[in-house]
This record gives C-alpha cells, sequence and structure tokens, in this order.
C-alpha cells in the first residue's frame, strides 16, 4: 500500500513538471509566431519601398529636362492635399480618370504626390482603392535632393514596429484594438485605436547619377 501511494506521488509530479514544459512550449510558440508576422510585415514595407524607389527613380529619368522640381528642399513630399494636376490616369473607385494635360514640371509634382503618397484615401472618393506602394507601406516619407552635379539622392523612411499593448495591455504586434473610422469633409477616411504601438523608422536611400 505505501508502495502504491510513492507511485501515485510520483505520478503527479510528473503530471506537473509535463504541463510547465508544455506552457513554456507554447509560449515560446507564441513568441515564434509574432516574431514571424513581425518579419513578414517588415519583408513586405521594403519590398514595397524598394518599387517606390525603383518607381521614382524612372519618373526622374523620364522626365529629367524638369530635374530641379523634383528636389523637395529637404523636406518630405507632402501628401496633406494632391497637387493641382494629376498627370496620370487612375481609378477613384468608381470610374477611370483620364490623366490632365501637363507641363514638365506640372508633371514633376505629380510624380512626386503619386510616388510618395498613393492614391488611395488621399483623393476624396477613393478611399477603397489601392494603386501604388506607398499606399502599403507604414506612414512612408520621402525626400528629394538634387545635387549641385544634377545626381540625385532619393531617401525613404517608414515607420517599423516593434512591439505594442492592447488596451486591456496584453503585449501585442498586429493591432486588435478597438477601432474608430472617421470621415472628413473632404470624403477622406481614417482609423484610431486604442492600441499603444511602438515604432521604429526604417530608411532606405538611392543614388541616380546624372
Amino acid at each position: 500500500m505505501i508502495f502504491r501511494r510513492l507511485q501515485q506521488g510520483i505520478n503527479l509530479v510528473e503530471v506537473m513538471v509535463t504541463v510547465a514544459i508544455t506552457s513554456i512550449g507554447l509560449l515560446g510558440l507564441n513568441s515564434l509566431q509574432l516574431q514571424a508576422n513581425r518579419s513578414t510585415q517588415d519583408s513586405g514595407n521594403r519590398s514595397q519601398a524598394t518599387w517606390m524607389l525603383e518607381d521614382m527613380t524612372n519618373r526622374i529619368r523620364a522626365n529629367n529636362i524638369a530635374l530641379a522640381s523634383y528636389d523637395t528642399g529637404g523636406a518630405a513630399v507632402s501628401c496633406a492635399n494632391p497637387p493641382a494636376l494629376i498627370c496620370s490616369a487612375y481609378n477613384d473607385g468608381n470610374a477611370r480618370i483620364q490623366a490632365a494635360a501637363c507641363t514638365n514640371d506640372q508633371l514633376a509634382a505629380s510624380d512626386l504626390w503619386e510616388v510618395a503618397c498613393g492614391f488611395g484615401s488621399n483623393v476624396a472618393s477613393s478611399s477603397s482603392t489601392r494603386s501604388s506602394a506607398a499606399d502599403f507601406v507604414a506612414n512612408p516619407s520621402l525626400i528629394v535632393t538634387i545635387n549641385a552635379d544634377n545626381s540625385v539622392n532619393l531617401n525613404l523612411s517608414w515607420d517599423v514596429r516593434t512591439g505594442g499593448q492592447d488596451a486591456n495591455g496584453n503585449t501585442i504586434y498586429a493591432a486588435v484594438g478597438d477601432s474608430k473610422k472617421t470621415v472628413d469633409a473632404s470624403g477622406k477616411s481614417s482609423y484610431t485605436t486604442t492600441d499603444k504601438i511602438t515604432v521604429r523608422r526604417a530608411t532606405y536611400e538611392r543614388d541616380i547619377k546624372p
């Protein structure tokens, strides 16, 4: 009888050890999943950022007669308002909008805005459309510098999420908190969330020789 009680106690210890090991393993798997999500999003941002720089490079080379007009003066391209003329055709979610007839300088302004900002919610009535790499990069910021020798430096930075907490204080990576959609008078939509996000800025640079 004593032997049986001892054996039962050993079985209980084995169960507790198994539960502890399993719990640690599950926590490790959860951490790996968060890291995989982070890596996937970072990889996607870098791929889209590469497309943005490649697109800007090709546009500058195609319109090099207006090279000086691509210089942003050391500041990032503003996405607050579209340029007066959109010099390429696009779809606003309802119909295809034909390109406007533009001068070379107007084309440069349109190129900067289209590459750095995309269409998406930046155009009224088109919040449901995505037409460029900028629509898929987190808070992109593009600076174009034209040097004295006509070489060009492109600097593109964006937000990289490193961690966060939801409204209940739980550690998260993907946004899962309550969100609220806001639409302003021009039809642009934005979302706010209760998540607390920690981000850093990632940067790509590219030089174009004359």
